[in-house]
């Protein structure tokens, strides 16, 4: 099978470069599949590892921050670039995971080759007053992919799929780890993540816990990173900000508590890493990724923007060893259901239908 995958990034340090490479690998190694990726922007070459089997073509332009005239220019190079590359590459089915303009576009261009459209973004992000007008161009597309089901039934559409992420299994038991007394979060440095929130909790209740530490990994510069150090109460030395680092699941296996402050998560790979990695999690409640993933004991629900209930949350976790465990113990049960095999295998099933349907 031949699949063309549309990207902006494969090398940016956010989840859905990070699941998006895992599966190209995947299906790679597993099935044979030749790949071809289309980025938008900065690519690696570690292609050059599939002896062929993978090929990479980089627009090296993006449509963000463009002028209006420059956006209509876009559009129509976006147009002859993808036109190109299916007679070039002639896949037998076409995945996309662009948003903007060439969301629209995509379904209008060989109209003979089958879509996916694959959305990791939450439905509260997407849904909003112009999307009658966008429901006609999800039509298009032969199938939508959302990472759950809470996801799937806001769209109201037919064409729509629920195959969540998978993540790679952890060998090691508890105690084989060395867990060291840290509480730990990261990701991109966007104000949905709500890291300020993570402080201003730590401001509060530091000084309770001398012997516990709070790291915080944030993808930025270092002005976005000093903004955050200027949050810190003067006295607290036990939260320190640290740049976004790769080896985040490394740190998961040496920290205890894992928090999430997102306004919005579809799903979070942090959650089920924080599970596999034997942390207590604690997440706000948002829809809808922490609720399809944070249940019956398997960690804590904070209400959304509540401070002093996320405080709290985080001075009952630290302070009740026996509710750690119990949390780590019922989470680790749930991590299973998100292996590589598991999840692609609903990969090659939906591929398999769509080119079916469309013969």
């Amino acid at each position: 099978m031949r699949l063309l995958y549309l990207v902006n990034s494969l090398t940016a340090l956010g989840g859905i470069s990070n699941i998006t490479n895992k599966k190209i690998e995947w299906l790679i190694l597993n099935k044979d599949y030749e790949i071809c990726v289309v980025v938008k922007k900065h690519h690696s070459d570690y292609e050059e590892r599939f002896d062929g089997r993978l090929k990479i073509f980089n627009m090296n332009r993006t449509y963000q921050d463009l002028p209006f005239y420059e956006k209509i220019l876009y559009g129509i190079s976006f147009i002859k670039y993808i036109k190109d590359v299916f007679k070039k590459f002639r896949p037998d089915l076409c995945i996309s995971l662009l948003s903007s303009v060439d969301f629209f576009i995509l379904p209008l261009i060989g109209n003979k080759i089958p879509k996916i459209l694959e959305i990791h973004a939450s439905s509260v992000e997407i849904i909003q007053k112009s999307f009658p007008f966008k429901k006609l161009f999800y039509k298009l597309y032969n199938k939508i992919v959302v990472l759950n089901d809470l996801e799937k039934f806001e769209y109201g559409l037919s064409n729509i799929e629920v195959i969540p992420n998978f993540i790679f299994l952890n060998e090691l038991n508890s105690d084989d780890l060395t867990k060291r007394k840290i509480i730990i979060s990261g990701g991109r440095n966007e104000k949905l993540k709500q890291f300020d929130h993570q402080i201003y909790a730590w401001n509060r209740i530091y000084s309770d816990f001398k012997d516990w530490e709070y790291h915080l990994y944030i993808q930025g510069s270092n002005q976005d990173l000093n903004f955050y150090r200027n949050l810190i109460h003067p006295e607290c030395t036990s939260l320190k900000i640290f740049p976004a680092t790769n080896e985040f699941k490394k740190k998961l296996l040496e920290s205890s508590i894992m928090v999430l402050t997102s306004k919005s998560e579809s799903f979070s790979i942090m959650i089920l890493e924080g599970f596999d990695t034997y942390n207590a999690v604690i997440s706000y409640k948002t829809f809808s990724g922490p609720l399809t993933l944070i249940e019956n004991g398997k960690g804590i629900l904070v209400e959304m923007n509540d401070i002093t209930q996320l405080a709290q949350s985080i001075a009952q976790v630290i302070e009740n060893e026996d509710l750690r465990r119990k949390l780590i113990t019922n989470a680790k049960e749930k991590v299973g259901l998100y292996s590589p095999n598991s999840i692609m295998e609903k990969w090659i099933g939906l591929f398999t239908q769509v080119i079916n349907e469309n013969n």
